[in-house]
């Protein structure tokens, strides 16, 4: 991927990963205010918001490989500067892998048309970030961390869709990110 990516590109991917940190710091108080109301995981349901950014980058520059890209350049950011929800060097394990979870899940989903299907990537990566903290960081018992995993999907999917409503308004104002010369996946 990395021999093929325009200067345009690296820098829409480092402005996604730039938004989805930048993000965080309204989000997830907010998000912790309606998940403990209702007694759901706050990383599950901000994950809704989260997954936007990667799968955006991913719908934009159209390279597999983006989404990892975008949660690489936020774990390396919150890790050299000790940002909000800082877990020290595991920083770059939980930022890149749910990046890496959309890229497949995009894979397998591209090869079939619909834009329902754009719920599955993100949900993927979301999935995969609760499941990262909940082992790793916080050692959630099973039944809890379950639960939180289908949180985890649903809000994650969520994502997808408000990522494919950014795009199409993306490319509506700004057709330099429609690209002609590159398959159009969904």
């Amino acid at each position: 991927m990395l021999k093929k990516i325009s200067t345009i590109d690296a820098v829409f991917m480092v402005l996604m990963a730039a938004c989805g940190l930048s993000i965080k710091i309204i989000v997830g108080p907010l998000c912790k205010l309606i998940a403990v109301t209702l007694l759901i995981p706050v990383g599950s349901v901000a994950g809704a918001v989260y997954m936007i950014w990667p799968m955006l980058s991913i719908l934009v520059v159209k390279k597999i490989g983006a989404a990892s890209m975008v949660g690489l350049v936020q774990g390396i950011v919150v890790l050299i500067t000790g940002f909000f929800g800082s877990h020290g060097i595991l920083s770059l394990i939980i930022y890149t892998i749910p990046g890496v979870f959309i890229d497949i899940g995009f894979i397998i989903i591209r090869q079939f048309r619909g834009k329902w299907l754009l719920f599955f990537p993100p949900a993927m990566g979301n999935v995969s970030g609760s499941i990262i903290v909940g082992i790793l960081i916080l050692h959630t018992p099973k039944i809890p961390l379950l639960i939180a995993l289908i949180f985890s999907f649903i809000f994650g999917g969520l994502g997808g869709y408000l990522s494919w409503t950014l795009y199409k308004g993306l490319i509506k104002t700004s057709p330099i990110f429609l690209k002609s010369d590159q398959k159009y996946y969904i």
